[in-house]
């Protein structure tokens, strides 16, 4: 086993060498562009000890550099510090992009080995038009990961499991006609689904291959008269199986995605969504395909969640700050026993979450942090890194699950002892930020990019920022992350519609502005926001949020003079709100009540759905 970080690198540099090639590149991608991935495809987390969902490698025969977004940035300079590979950031201006480093590194002539079936169309096409300037070629590189990587994660065999309709709202034989009617006006008459939280929307199932995500490796195919599903065919239960027929499925494994694709030259004209399109996939089409591409069609559909799960995304929401306010009064009891870190922390939530009969699984690694740790936005402690928890300062963590009633995604930073002034007063501007996206109105129309600068403009009146996002789409049992929107100012290849896809309605995202100081503390606050009608009248229609998540936030550490009277009575309300939200569900009698009828529930709509 070659476990240091010189030997692993040593070893890609060997098969550079045996392969005649001048570099490779490597990046934290499967084959469907998503936005956390299995183990299976981690090979930068291999190599490097990187424990971020997004990064790129570049390793030559002499040098490496490496880069990430603004959510890991510093994680990167700490956890890949003793290294000696260069550290950049995506969306910084002063630093090259990898394609411009590579052609500085490399001489005329020089050849760069990389996956195409982890390259999108887009990529593809950028990088083998900015490399031929240079007089650099881009080969295609399949097995070099896992000719270097001993003891490679496979990929789950587990079965999938449906997601029933009193969950899913809309059974897959309505989701099919709404998908083959999107087909038809788009003037396509196939369609290539590669996304696998769209595959699992359309089928209503779910699976195991993601440990956070209940997702699937799989390809969707539309032809003219049938409807293709490609996966591990060992996956399906024949109960499943024999259902997914009659709805009109044929079932095919999912390496067959290439021969099927080549042979279908009857498709005159077929739809991709060429962000979520590998090179190798696309080149596998028929040579008589015409492409159209745009954002993949179910995304377009599943991001506007329907009435059924609306519903179930607030009994969601109240399941996770039951649990939320239950860790938050254990920790405040425990605190300064010298008992608590961050870690002990993070294994606690589960505990406490399995106490609903609903709960699923945990939707995200748990960040928990104080101090330092916390200036970090995806800081995760584990068994071998964890601060202790004191009585002093904040301590932000950040939780995200998922119930068969849907998804969550909730953010609280907590007073664990003195605060100072600058601490407060940067509590209570992340609280101005919060406040003022949940209690927008906007017409329709506007984009995520728009919304992240009216938000962080809070944060720029008091020459302040945050390297990330203000908010991102969030699935129903599915990815976290959900496009095709997402509230963002900054370009990022894996929500590329940002700036084009409006808001509309039944969208769910997280509201979470922060503020992070380098070596000293972290803040964010994040709830859970649907996007609902408001009003129409001469100017149009108008749009709001409806805040869904109901956890109290640290009233120890606002300053009150900050706020404006309208704050303060939107804070007060919620406050109100949150208490008859979730006492029924903190009281001991009425919890246990509760969660006997959800079992119940639960087991006969299982019984139901076969």
């Amino acid at each position: 086993m070659h476990s240091t970080f010189n030997e692993k690198i040593a070893l890609i540099r060997e098969k550079i060498r045996e392969e005649k090639a001048d570099a490779v590149i490597i990046g934290t991608r499967d084959p469907h562009q998503s936005p956390s991935v299995a183990p299976h495809w981690q090979a930068v987390q291999w190599l490097t000890g990187f424990s971020g969902s997004l990064g790129l490698l570049v390793v030559t025969d002499k040098n490496a550099a490496f880069w990430t977004d603004g959510r890991y940035t510093l994680q990167a300079n700490r956890e890949l510090s003793g290294t000696d590979i260069h550290i950049y950031t995506f969306s910084d201006c002063s630093a090259p992009d990898y394609v411009q480093w590579i052609a500085e590194q490399l001489p005329y002539g020089s050849r760069v080995l990389v996956d195409f079936s982890l390259l999108s169309l887009p990529e593809y096409r950028i990088l083998a038009e900015k490399l031929r300037r240079a007089g650099i070629s881009a080969a295609d590189a399949p097995q070099i990961i896992d000719e270097v990587w001993p003891g490679r994660p496979e990929i789950s065999h587990d079965p999938l499991f449906e997601m029933p309709i009193e969950f899913a709202g809309l059974s897959r034989a309505d989701k099919i006609a709404i998908i083959r009617e999107r087909i038809d006006k788009s003037g396509a008459d196939c369609y290539l689904c590669c996304q696998l939280d769209s595959i699992a929307w359309l089928t209503n199932l779910r699976g195991k291959d993601n440990k956070l995500y209940p997702i699937f490796h799989a390809y969707l195919f539309f032809d003219v008269t049938s409807l293709y599903l490609f996966t591990d065919v060992s996956k399906i239960t024949d109960a499943v199986a024999a259902k997914l027929i009659d709805d009109g499925f044929v079932i095919k494994d999912i390496n067959e995605v290439y021969i099927v694709l080549k042979d279908r030259s009857s498709c005159r004209k077929i739809y991709i969504d060429p962000f979520k399109t590998s090179c190798r996939l696309y080149e596998s089409l028929a040579p008589s395909a015409d492409c159209i591409e745009g954002v993949d069609l179910i995304t377009a559909v599943k991001s506007q969640k329907n009435d059924v799960e609306q519903e179930n995304i607030r009994k969601s929401n109240i399941k996770e700050c039951t649990a939320i306010c239950r860790l938050i009064k254990y920790i405040k009891e425990n605190v300064g026993g010298g008992a608590l870190d961050e870690f002990s922390i993070s294994e606690k939530v589960d505990e406490l979450r399995k106490m609903d009969a609903c709960y699923m699984q945990a939707g995200n690694v748990p960040i928990v942090a104080v101090g330092e740790n916390a200036a970090l936005p995806h800081y995760k402690p584990n068994k071998n890194m964890s601060s202790p928890v004191k009585g002093e300062g904040f301590l932000l963590f950040d939780l995200c699950a998922h119930y068969y009633t849907g998804s969550t995604d909730i953010t609280r930073t907590i007073q664990l002892g003195p605060l100072s002034e600058e601490m407060r007063r940067d509590y209570t501007l992340t609280l101005k930020s919060h406040i003022a996206l949940a209690s927008l109105t906007f017409p329709y129309g506007v984009t995520g990019v728009v919304l992240d600068g009216i938000v962080k403009s809070c944060h720029w009146r008091e020459h302040m920022n945050y390297d990330t996002g203000t908010g991102h789409g969030i699935g129903f049992c599915l990815d976290i992350h959900e496009g095709p929107c997402k509230l963002v100012m900054e370009y990022t290849s894996l929500f590329p519609y940002a700036s084009q896809c409006p808001l509309d309605v039944g969208m769910l995202f997280s509201n979470e502005p922060g503020v992070y100081k380098k070596g000293r503390y972290g803040i964010r606050l994040e709830n859970d926001i649907i996007v609902q009608r408001d009003c129409v009248n001469e100017f149009g229609l108008f749009l709001k949020f409806e805040t869904v998540t109901y956890c109290p936030f640290e009233r120890g550490a606002v300053i009150a003079e900050m706020l404006t009277d309208e704050e303060r009575g939107w804070l007060n309300k919620y406050h109100q709100n949150t208490y008859e939200k979730l006492s029924p569900s903190l009281d001991e009698a009425l919890a246990r009540i509760a969660s006997e009828r959800d079992r119940t529930y639960l087991a006969a709509v299982k019984s139901s759905s076969g």
